[in-house]
């Protein structure tokens, strides 16, 4: 964890150009990690975003990039594809090296991190929540691939940074923020669109004003005109509807069959086995929102015929999610999604480390005189039981850990800004 030492010499700096030189640091070693990845596979999630974003600007814009015909698809949340469009477009030859572009928004996410900290606390727990996050593992294994995930780390640490700065000074403004984060979020990784939802109301019930009813209106209005595009577009070229991706169905069909509900190498988590069985019986429909609705069929049929092995599917599930059942077999999946060996290892060890300190802190501050700590202890649990939920519901992916590890690392660094010497006890806005 971060020494009493580095944080005294960070303190003597002013604090913007502390956080600079800790930004500056995370960034160099993001794009030093870019080139430790491995060769992108055309079978990746990955190379769905790049393709998207090279055709972006074409006459095949949002067509499926593995099959014979370009037919419509919406596997993944646009604004991945969309942010690095302008990129693809002055660099036409460029797929995998398209990566060096990703650690800027690695670089965003390490100032949201300290921002959200130090409206939390103090500039002093700032500084010690952007070196944890420039540290972090699970923070920055994502930023070397163009994926969704950085992304939706960045849109949410400045979403909760922008909300603790509405509730501490309700404006139009900070209400405009968060509701342009939550819908940038939608449109990465829709599952945390309830999450963000749910923290909005956190938010608006802990000012118990009812005069802020309009600007949380205006938030959630932002956030339907942010994802309403997408959605109209969609619904013009599917014969289904089709609000944010049309995923849940692979999803689902991948998670419930017979390998992950009781062969012990798979249960709780999903089998490629399995979604690619399920694929294969829908090859022939050519429309991703059929397809999408008979796999997600199947897989509830599944799940009815099988509800007595449910229970401990789920225990697996919640196991899978924190890295402590078959951490090993995730290692080989994410090497074969150009994530290294190494990194993957480094990832579970940084959960294993963090995650006990951070239940233990959570537990000693839960009885925090500080009113915008206590707010935050309640989005921090609402993010623990989301986490949970997502696990127990799909299945126990480390990205559905995203916003747990930002509140985590935040939640750590309050308590070492605590424990320092020389800690700043108020809050400083």
């Amino acid at each position: 964890m971060t020494s009493p030492r580095f944080v005294t010499r960070l303190a003597s700096l002013s604090y913007g150009r502390a956080l600079a030189l800790i930004t500056f640091l995370a960034f160099v070693w993001r794009e030093i990690y870019v080139t430790l990845e491995l060769p992108m596979r055309k079978v990746t999630d990955e190379f769905w975003y790049i393709m998207q974003a090279h055709r972006f600007f074409g006459a095949h814009a949002w067509t499926c990039v593995n099959c014979y015909a370009p037919a419509p698809t919406a596997s993944h949340g646009p604004l991945t594809s969309t942010l690095m469009a302008p990129v693809a477009w002055l660099f036409p030859n460029a797929m995998p090296s398209l990566r060096f572009v990703i650690p800027f928004v690695g670089a965003a996410t390490v100032v949201g991190v300290a921002t959200l900290a130090k409206r939390v606390h103090s500039p002093r727990a700032g500084l010690i929540a952007a070196t944890l996050a420039a540290l972090y593992p699970g923070l920055w294994i994502r930023d070397g691939l163009v994926v969704s995930e950085p992304f939706a780390m960045c849109a949410l640490a400045w979403l909760l940074a922008s909300l603790i700065s509405w509730w501490q000074r309700p404006s139009y403004g900070w209400a405009v923020a968060v509701g342009l984060c939550a819908g940038a979020i939608a449109l990465t990784r829709s599952e945390l669109l309830l999450w963000a939802l749910l923290a909005i109301l956190i938010a608006w019930r802990g000012t118990r004003q009812w005069r802020l009813v309009t600007q949380v209106l205006l938030m959630v209005g932002l956030i339907v005109v942010s994802i309403s595009p997408w959605i109209a577009y969609n619904n013009g070229r599917f014969s289904k509807p089709v609000y944010l991706s049309t995923n849940l169905g692979m999803t689902l069909a991948g998670a419930n069959c017979h390998l992950t509900y009781y062969d012990g190498r798979f249960m709780g988590y999903d089998a490629w086995a399995c979604a690619l069985a399920a694929e294969n019986s829908v090859a022939a429909i050519p429309d991703e929102s059929v397809k999408s609705s008979v796999m997600t069929h199947e897989a509830t049929t599944y799940i009815s015929a099988h509800l007595s092995r449910l229970p401990i599917v789920i225990v697996g599930r919640e196991l899978w999610l924190f890295g402590l059942y078959r951490p090993n077999a995730v290692v080989g999946i994410s090497q074969l999604a150009s994530q290294p060996k190494w990194a993957t290892w480094l990832q579970a060890a940084g959960a294993w480390v963090l995650y006990p300190i951070f239940l233990v802190v959570m537990w000693k501050r839960r009885r925090l005189a500080d009113v915008t700590s206590r707010l935050f202890a309640r989005i921090t649990v609402m993010t623990l039981a989301f986490a949970l939920f997502l696990a127990a519901a799909f299945v126990g992916h480390w990205r559905y850990r995203l916003g747990l590890d930002v509140v985590a690392l935040v939640t750590v660094a309050l308590w070492l800004a605590d424990r320092s010497r020389g800690g700043e006890q108020a809050t400083s806005l």
